[in-house]
């Protein structure tokens, strides 16, 4: 939708889950220092020691996880942690089960190494929890691993102890290892994120994390995976070939974001509270029926009650109201009668965007049914 909004300069942009605070100035700054002293050649392929170690210390203080550099390895991103992770874990063919609704990118990782992607699905009722039910029945003699990923994009859930201790149960008991993305895990909004490696005492917990939603630093491109040795070595053996290493200059200032100031987090997680809150108040006052996130900064809008499917309401959306959101077939046949909201603008336009489309829903609630695509 990004690209069909540019279409439209006066366009509003709730479709895209991008921070729109400025990076930190003190990591803007380390990276300047690390630029002037020309620390500019590589790095070891799992990153810099001295980030490594200040990432121990983040887990430490954040996550309840206690590890020493070896098991960390710096990463392009979140993503390219979870494509590395899956071409340690799976050959052609295996399996990994996904989250429906869930970021399309797993699924789109998961065939570009030939393996195959199935989903499982998640329980709007409650708060888009595995339904363990049927993950029981997609297990097969080729399924190697679970992913989920707490604080969720794109229904804003947030695991409880008890879900998260179940996953791990649940990977135990099949012999399955556990991808835990927690891209968002310094944004949650009620209690507190919970990582489900601190109870793992067999290796089988992968903890994926980034820099890029907690700090505003998507473009920086550094994020980090934890795991066992072993993993941690395999994945650094696809570092090579794959990216050599992640941007030096971006490594320094990731050291300055993870051991410097944290009060820019705790202004940032504020603010999109207060955006949440003002979403579902302007969303309640317009009678639609939406999701309450509790993590990330993502709401999805059900628009089950009109003729058309997801993407062809989005694309409405925008031709007649200007408002650019995330379609839900974008993340799963369960999410396509909902389309997603990123709480990543400014309070007067996320309020107007979801004025708009409440309009534009009830005008083509009149409209004939069309038949849905299957």
């Amino acid at each position: 939708m990004l690209d069909s909004a540019t279409r439209f300069p006066d366009a509003i942009h709730l479709e895209i889950g991008q921070p729109d605070f400025p990076t930190p100035s003190h990591i803007i700054e380390a990276a300047v220092r690390a630029a002037r002293h020309e620390y500019t050649g590589y790095t070891a392929n799992a990153g810099m020691m001295a980030l490594r170690e200040a990432v121990t210390v983040k887990l430490a203080r954040e996550n309840a996880l206690h590890v020493s550099p070896e098991n960390v390895i710096i990463t392009v991103g979140a993503m390219e942690a979870v494509f590395a992770a899956m071409t340690v874990l799976l050959d052609p063919g295996d399996e990994i089960l996904l989250p429906n609704p869930g970021y399309g990118n797993f699924a789109m990782a998961a065939g570009i190494l030939h393996s195959v992607g199935r989903t499982y699905p998640t329980l709007a009722a409650e708060d888009f929890a595995p339904d363990f039910d049927a993950l029981e029945a997609l297990v097969g003699p080729r399924t190697k691993a679970m992913l989920i990923n707490s604080p969720s994009n794109p229904t804003g859930a947030v695991y409880s102890e008890a879900v998260l201790q179940r996953c791990l149960a649940f990977c135990q008991r099949h012999d399955l290892y556990l991808i835990s993305d927690e891209t968002y895990d310094r944004l949650v909004f009620e209690g507190e994120h919970v990582s489900p490696a601190q109870w793992d005492t067999e290796g089988r917990v992968i903890s994926i994390f980034t820099t890029s939603k907690t700090y505003s630093m998507t473009g920086w491109r550094v994020g980090y995976a934890v795991a066992s040795h072993e993993i941690i070595a395999a994945m650094t053996k696809i570092q090579e070939p794959l990216v050599s290493c992640v941007n030096t200059v971006a490594q320094h200032a990731a050291v300055a974001a993870l051991l410097g100031p944290q009060d820019c987090v705790e202004a940032m997680r504020s603010h999109y509270r207060r955006r949440r809150d003002l979403a579902v108040n302007e969303a309640r006052a317009g009678e639609l029926d939406v999701s309450y996130p509790h993590g990330a900064f993502y709401m999805l809008v059900d628009i089950a009650d009109q003729p058309h499917d997801a993407l062809t309401f989005s694309q409405g959306l925008l031709e007649a109201e200007h408002v650019a959101v995330g379609p839900g077939c974008s993340f799963g046949s369960l999410c396509d009668h909902y389309v997603r909201l990123s709480l990543c603008a400014g309070d007067a336009e996320l309020g107007e965007g979801i004025r708009r489309l409440a309009r534009y829903l009830d005008r083509v609630r009149s409209r004939p049914r069309m038949a849905r695509a299957s």
